[in-house]
């Protein structure tokens, strides 16, 4: 089928997209659950009177984060639309992010404990929607701040 937009039209307002974005680009930093390491240690001597080694365990909990790009946007709280959209009432701050798809499937896999920016801290409160631009795909998270 036929485009009413020309092919290098659609390259033109791709690169405006990727431009704006490079342009509001704000780092964040998105942190997920701490991952349980346990080592066991069997070097000591075998104690007397025991028929086994003594095991040393020791357990460990290794924070996870990535800092990634995002369109950092502080919403009005006031805004029927998004209070809507994200079926959410609270009295918190309500940003949206707009990221690249590296950063949606960081926050998507396994859990996201918190997003922090701006000496601040987030909970994701609504699924990725997507904002396709002829072709160019970004996703859009509602995040709550946290107090």
């Amino acid at each position: 089928m036929a485009s009413l937009i020309l092919s290098s039209e659609i390259a033109a307002y791709k690169q405006a997209i990727n431009d704006h974005f490079d342009t509001f680009k704000r780092l964040i930093t998105v942190h997920k659950t701490p991952v349980k390491r346990i080592t066991i240690s069997t070097a000591n001597p075998q104690i007397v009177g025991y028929q086994t080694d003594s095991v040393e365990e020791q357990i460990e909990y290794v924070s996870q984060s990535e800092n990634f790009y995002a369109i950092v946007k502080y919403e009005d709280r006031n805004n029927q639309d998004i209070v809507e959209q994200i079926q959410i009432k609270t009295n918190n701050q309500i940003v949206s992010i707009k990221v690249k798809s590296d950063a949606r499937n960081y926050i998507l896999n396994s859990k996201t404990e918190k997003i922090t920016f701006d000496d601040k801290s987030f909970n994701v409160v609504s699924a990725d929607i997507i904002k396709n631009y002829q072709g160019l795909i970004y996703y859009l998270f509602y995040i709550e701040e946290t107090k």
